[in-house]
């Protein structure tokens, strides 16, 4: 048997893994398909990492606060039929607990007849005739009823009381319209018995009766 040598096969090579460089110089390696792309010399956008998802903060416009809504004295009346007397109960709010429910009383009693009535408010006795010539005169009412209460033991009740009469007497005549004193005058003590015995609800009756006096309303000429 004879021996192979490199003579006769000649020189064995190597098994290497090189691959030859393109063109250019680099070069590339593959190892199957997992491999990372080779670095190419250019720059790449490198997106940051992705992150975990935040709930976005929202922005609300502001609420505006919701407007009170306006009390009213006294809940509206239904529409008065065409024609009907309309009366302003004009009251002090002084000494409002006795006053409040002589108006209240009188106001149940004028519910009954064809009467549009609205309440309004005066800080004292004093002013009660500069409100009564504005509503006659201006305001569109038929009539007008003074509420309030005047004590007897105050040392202006006699001064006051004979002013508030012919205040009220000259603002009738002038404005051709009645407007009734329903100021109570005594102590605290007889007023608020003969106020819950039902005292106020006569000047219903009396200011309706005036108003319609002769088959007509009053009118200012």
């Amino acid at each position: 048997m004879s021996t192979l040598t490199s003579t006769d096969m000649g020189e064995l090579k190597r098994p290497t893994t090189r691959v030859h460089a393109p063109p250019g110089g680099g070069s590339s390696w593959s190892f199957g398909d997992d491999s990372a792309p080779a670095p190419t010399g250019r720059k790449r956008f490198n997106q940051p990492a992705a992150q975990t998802p935040t709930q976005d903060a929202k922005m609300e416009s502001p609420r505006a606060a919701p407007a009170a809504a306006p009390v009213a004295a006294h809940a509206p009346a239904p529409a008065a039929p065409a024609g009907a007397v309309r009366v302003a109960l004009l009251k002090t709010s002084n000494d409002a607990e006795l006053v409040d429910r002589v108006v209240q009383n009188c106001f149940e009693k004028l519910e009954g007849q064809p009467v549009s009535s609205e309440t309004f408010t005066v800080a004292s006795l004093e002013q009660l005739p500069y409100a009564a010539n504005k509503l006659t005169e201006f305001g569109g009412f038929d009539g007008v009823i003074c509420f309030g209460f005047l004590n007897t033991q105050d040392p202006q009740f006699p001064a006051l009381s004979a002013a508030l009469t012919q205040s009220f007497i000259d603002i009738s005549v002038k404005n051709v319209r009645p407007v009734v004193r329903a100021v109570f005058m005594g102590e605290q003590r007889v007023a608020s018995v003969k106020i819950k015995g039902g005292w106020g609800a006569e000047f219903a009756d009396g200011v309706v009766s005036l108003v319609q006096l002769g088959g007509f309303k009053g009118a200012k000429q």
